[in-house]
Order: structure tokens, then sequence, then C-alpha cells
């Protein structure tokens, strides 16, 4: 049973590809997806890897990092008092015609993500409204339909995302919480820019985006014998861009060694601390090369 439950929000500084092994496709290291959506993710185990690591840099006591992740050596001995879950796609950043990129979500994302917040006791508030009326939360809208909060994205009556064109409808700035996504995201800069650049898409425009507005870098081996490409060393990575947004919850439960932490409220401060000390964590591979680089932020 856990004591407390906390949102982790992520923000991607610089891209990143955490693999989901080799594919059929064109693409030979894809990211990692959902089955049943194909919407990015970010696995658990690697960002509870990423801030283990960042715990036995800062804390440099084995006890102290065993009894909050959980003991490598014997994982029979005791679990973790601290769970966190495979971080889900809030924002993605597409090309715009104007403003040079826009944030997209869809209504299942954003309805996943009040359901998310419900279960560690919080809410937002997101009213959208079409023809004057209010949305019901699943978002009747069309495929060439988008909500915007901001006219600063529209050229010429339309809203340009990738090579698509949408009906933009807007909705006045008030009808978003935008308080709550101060608390959430890492900067004041970052909520004043997502107040202009965000951008409700259909779900299946959403999916559709989200699959194919993705990094995809063609990579070579170098031969240090003679300075020229290996043969057969050509391969394609997949990449989730810079500027993704993506949200996980870390829940906390009471410590198995007591000694080291009489209860969870002790360890959730920890964590938190560790958090706020740390900031910008690396995951997922190519991290010789400035990729995988997340900036987090717990409330």
């Amino acid at each position: 049973m856990y004591e407390y439950g906390q949102l982790l929000t992520l923000y991607a500084v610089t891209p990143i590809h955490i693999g989901s092994g080799q594919s059929i496709s064109f693409i030979d290291l894809p990211i990692q997806r959902e089955r049943h959506t194909g919407f990015p993710i970010l696995r658990s185990n690697g960002i509870k890897g990423a801030l283990r690591s960042v715990a036995e840099r800062v804390w440099k006591d084995k006890a102290k990092v065993e009894t909050v992740f959980g003991p490598e050596d014997d994982a029979s001995k005791f679990a973790g008092c601290v769970s966190i879950t495979d971080a889900r796609i809030l924002f993605y950043p597409v090309r715009s015609v104007r403003g040079v990129f826009a944030w997209i979500t869809s209504p299942i994302v954003l309805r996943r993500f009040q359901e998310d917040l419900r279960s560690i006791g919080k809410e937002i508030n997101i009213k959208v409204l079409k023809n004057g009326k209010e949305v019901p939360s699943n978002l009747n809208l069309e495929e060439n339909e988008a909500i915007l909060f901001s006219d600063g994205l529209i050229k010429d009556g339309k809203l340009f995302l990738e090579e698509f064109a949408f009906n933009p409808i807007l909705n006045a700035p008030e009808n978003v919480d935008w308080d709550f996504f101060n608390t959430i995201i890492p900067s004041d800069e970052l909520v004043g820019l997502l107040r202009t650049h965000l951008v409700i898409v259909s779900d299946n425009v959403f999916r559709d985006l989200v699959n194919y507005a993705v990094e995809v870098r063609t990579r070579i081996r170098i031969n240090q014998a003679t300075g020229t490409v290996e043969r057969g060393a050509l391969f394609t990575e997949e990449f989730i861009p810079s500027e993704s947004i993506f949200y996980s919850l870390l829940n906390i439960s009471e410590p198995h060694n007591k000694e080291v932490f009489e209860k969870a409220e002790k360890v959730r401060e920890e964590v938190k601390d560790l958090i706020n000390r740390c900031k910008i964590i690396q995951v997922g591979g190519d991290e010789s090369l400035g990729k995988g680089f997340i900036r987090l932020n717990l409330c």
C-alpha cells in the first residue's frame, strides 16, 4: 500500500532514444511505444535506474539507496519503497508554419492524465468550448479541427502543423488552469510558451503525428584503420524530439529498513530533495553524443 503519490514530469532537453530492440521496418532502432496506442513512452526501469545512479553519487550511502530503490545484489531481501510508473506522453512538439512549433495533445491523452492525477488526489481543470458550448470530456473533434488558446499559430485562418492544415477553434486562455501547469512544468518560461503553443487535436491525428513526426538519424561506423565507412555499418535510429513533455507517477510506501527511514514521509522528503538537486538526468543510449537528457520536476 502506497502512502504518498507524487506527479513527476519529464521535459526532454535533448532528443531521447530509449530503444525497444531491433525492428524489421525501415528504422533499425525504434523507440519504445505503447503497444495498443503507438504513443511514445519512457519505460520506468530506465527512469528509476537513472535516479538510482544519481542517488548513489549524491547520497554515498548503500543502505539508504537500497531502502529507497531496492537491493541490487539480492532482490528477494525486500522491495524498495519507491515505485515509478512508465512515463506517458503529455505534450508532443511538432512543426508549425507560425510560431516555429506547437505542443499537441489529444482528448485521450488529457483524459488519461486527469485519471492518473485523481489516483494521487490531484485535479486539473481544462474546460474546452466548441461553437460556444462546453465540450464533454471526450472532446468530439473532427480530424480537420484543432483547439487553441491563442491565435499566434494561425495563418490565413488556418493552423498548419507538419504537412497538414486544420480549422482552428479558439478558446479563452482562462479555460485552462495554467497555475497548475506552472507547478508541474520546470520553468515559468515554458508555461508562458505553452499558453501560446498548446493545440488539442483529435486522437487519430495525435496518433499519426507521434508515429511519423519523429527524428530519424542515419548513422555510420568508421573503420579506424582506413578512416572510411565500414562496410555494412549503416543504420537508422529513431529519437523522441527535444521539448517533448512526459509525466509519471512516483509512489512511496513505508520503508522496509526502519533503521534507515522510519516513515514514508521522510523518504518523500529525501527523494524530492534528490530530484531538486540533480534536476537533469540522462536516460537511454547515446549519452556521449549528448542525447537523453531530461529535466525533472516533482510535485
